[in-house]
């Protein structure tokens, strides 16, 4: 399907996360008007990293604008989330594995295939109940 549009409703420059000491492979794509995600790339570089291998989680932001951050983490069983006050819009999705969700208004084991929503402001903390992979999507960041 092609879809036409003015070229100048889309005007949004691409944007370039840099290599780091735990990814020294150089820049990567983070904002772009259109940004493909390959999710199963980036959960195989979750598990292949160091980071996965010497600690209890790892986490790569796969997109990210002033109002919008997407990041795919991995926690291995037992690692926790520190509790806070979500900073934006949250939502956290399950791709593999078991966490358990405990919000000031839900208590629950999130599988895969499910998600849970949490308004701004909201109290939120998250334990790994196994090795899990999952999409973590923060909107309205700093409003």
């Amino acid at each position: 399907m092609n879809v036409k549009q003015d070229s100048a409703t889309c005007k949004t420059e691409e944007k370039y996360n840099d290599a780091t000491l735990n990814r020294p492979a150089g820049e990567r794509a983070i904002d772009a008007p259109s940004l493909l995600i390959d999710l199963p790339a980036f959960i195989r570089q979750i598990r292949q990293e160091d980071a996965w291998k010497k600690n209890d989680r790892n986490s790569i932001t796969v997109f990210k604008t002033d109002d919008l951050r997407i990041v795919l983490g991995g926690l291995h069983e037992g690692a926790e989330m520190q509790p806070h006050k979500a900073e934006g819009i949250t939502g956290i999705q399950v791709m593999e594995g078991l966490l358990e969700i405990n919000t000031d208004e839900l208590s629950t084991n999130l599988k895969k295939g499910q998600m849970v929503a949490i308004h701004k402001g909201c109290n939120y903390r998250v334990v790994a109940a196994e090795e899990t992979i999952y999409l973590l999507t923060i909107s309205d960041v700093g409003k």
